[in-house]
């Protein structure tokens, strides 16, 4: 006889691939009605900072009819777009309190917020835990691909950078290049979303691999991809990453200082913030100063190091340098490298290519040779063009 099944979708299933695989520890399994009340009143589990429970409450019809038949001991099968991808062991079924959880996850049960929209729709009131396998691999192989890269360089310090990458700029590269300074390993985890963004996940792991691959010691930086799922959505973010960080093997997390995810507030008249409250999570949190371009510098400076005005600063303003790639625009080079604006243009307006062609092959030095042409050369010939200082 056929098990019944649980009807999960792919952000629940990497969420469970991220337990499974150990980088949510000391959480190993599905929460029970006792560890969830518990981890919901003291933000703590087995004495070390977890900013909610964790458990599996999937919405739907069909799951609640599921969840609310279901005897002690029952193997479900868990379905993903159609294709049976893992069981669990049914141990409890338990009622949770949809308002509460959402406040514990995002601070906010405001319908507004994106993401707290978004996990009301895919919360249902009943959850499970159980005795879990699910099929998603892709976790052991880049615990593996970090295991051989601290292995084959000795490493001892290894730090985790966590980034979006909505765009890949100049201060990012600092980031990096600051991190290698003083560690022998620097992880460049990419957030790989579950929702539609701005800019195409793809193009930013292609932008970041092309700045890894040509301008760092390859065998210094390596990129992983990290499910960027909805319990990371929340304002305890910086927590969840120390312990995904700590748990893939790194020994320090890089923070920006204007990072959301420090959770900065006032306490008896004192400065505090989410770092203040960590207990237990055996990793250090190294906070980066803010950095600008600097126009009496002329270099990107930190702000703790410039002695001139912020009306001399130019701001690394992601949003600002999206709209521009909107309208088509290049940002100057002391916002994004050139060749990075090359890849992030030519993935958005791919119905260019033909056009670009001809006005490269009009405007641009060449060989004489009919050579294949990207839309890359275009953009990298453009702005060579427009860094060309004899007439200026």
């Amino acid at each position: 006889m056929a098990n019944r099944q649980l009807h999960i979708d792919q952000e629940a299933l990497a969420t469970l691939g991220l337990l499974q695989d150990g980088l949510l520890s000391p959480v190993t399994k599905l929460m029970d009605k006792k560890e969830m009340l518990s981890v919901a009143k003291t933000k703590k589990f087995k004495n070390i900072s977890y900013p909610f429970p964790f458990i599996l409450a999937p919405s739907g019809k069909r799951n609640k009819e599921v969840l609310t038949t279901l005897e002690i001991g029952e193997i479900l099968d868990f379905v993903c777009d159609g294709e049976i991808c893992g069981t669990i062991k049914t141990q409890e079924i338990f009622k949770i309190d949809k308002d509460a959880r959402i406040k514990l996850i995002y601070g906010t049960n405001n319908p507004e917020h994106i993401g707290v929209r978004d996990t009301y729709r895919r919360l249902g009131e009943h959850a499970i835990c159980g005795d879990l396998t699910v099929k998603f691999d892709d976790i052991k192989k880049y615990k593996d691909k970090i295991k051989d890269a601290i292995k084959d360089n000795g490493a001892k310090t290894i730090s985790a950078i966590m980034l979006s990458g909505k765009p890949f700029h100049r201060v990012h590269e600092r980031l990096i290049r600051t991190a290698l300074v003083k560690n022998d390993l620097i992880v460049v985890f990419l957030l790989k979303p579950y929702v539609n963004d701005c800019l195409p996940y793809p193009t930013r792991y292609k932008s970041i691999k092309y700045f890894c691959d040509n301008f760092v010691p390859k065998d210094k930086v390596i990129l992983i991809p990290l499910e960027n799922t909805y319990i990371f959505g929340g304002f305890n973010e910086l927590i969840l990453n120390a312990i995904v960080a700590k748990n893939y093997g790194c020994t320090e997390l890089i923070v920006g200082k204007n990072s959301s995810g420090l959770g900065a507030f006032y306490d008896k008249e004192e400065f505090n913030s989410i770092l203040d409250t960590l207990e237990g999570i055996d990793i250090n949190i190294d906070i980066m100063s803010d950095f600008v371009y600097c126009d009496k510098c002329s270099t990107l400076v930190s702000t703790n190091a410039c002695p001139h005005g912020s009306h001399h600063h130019v701001h690394y303003d992601n949003d600002s340098i999206m709209d521009l790639f909107r309208l088509g625009m290049m940002p100057p080079a002391i916002l994004m490298r050139k060749e990075i604006s090359s890849i992030v243009l030519s993935d958005l307006f791919p119905d260019r290519a033909d056009k670009l062609a001809k006005i490269h092959q009009r405007l641009s030095p060449n060989s004489g040779l009919l050579d294949d042409f990207e839309s890359t050369d275009f953009y990298e010939s453009l702005m060579n063009l427009y860094q060309t200082s004899s007439l200026t």
